[in-house]
């Protein structure tokens, strides 16, 4: 099993725009569950200390092998989603581990 974690900074500034872009990246990408083989959990939160210093967005995914994973990527739902995304963020960062 691998664990697929991703943190965002989100575009929006304020403490409204970061609530509104982070509920809209999980609606996209939640669902995702169940519809991508390999694809065992998924979810989408939203940092709630610091958020001028820390990342604003955390996704967590656990995969059932790191093919699980890259098939994730390029899969077409997982690109629409990523779409919703990019148009929300500026920095990402990601880390893949065995549990």
């Amino acid at each position: 099993m691998i664990r697929h974690v991703v943190m965002w900074k989100l575009n929006a500034e304020d403490p409204e725009g970061q609530k509104v872009a982070a509920e809209a990246m999980a609606a996209a990408l939640e669902p995702l569950v169940g519809q991508i083989d390999g694809l065992e959990r998924l979810t989408v939160r939203q940092n709630v200390a610091n958020a001028a210093t820390n990342w604003h967005v955390i996704l967590e995914s656990d995969h059932t092998s790191i093919e699980a994973v890259a098939a994730y990527g390029v899969h077409p739902l997982h690109v629409e989603a990523g779409a919703v995304v990019k148009a929300n963020t500026r920095e990402r960062a990601a880390v893949d581990f065995e549990l």
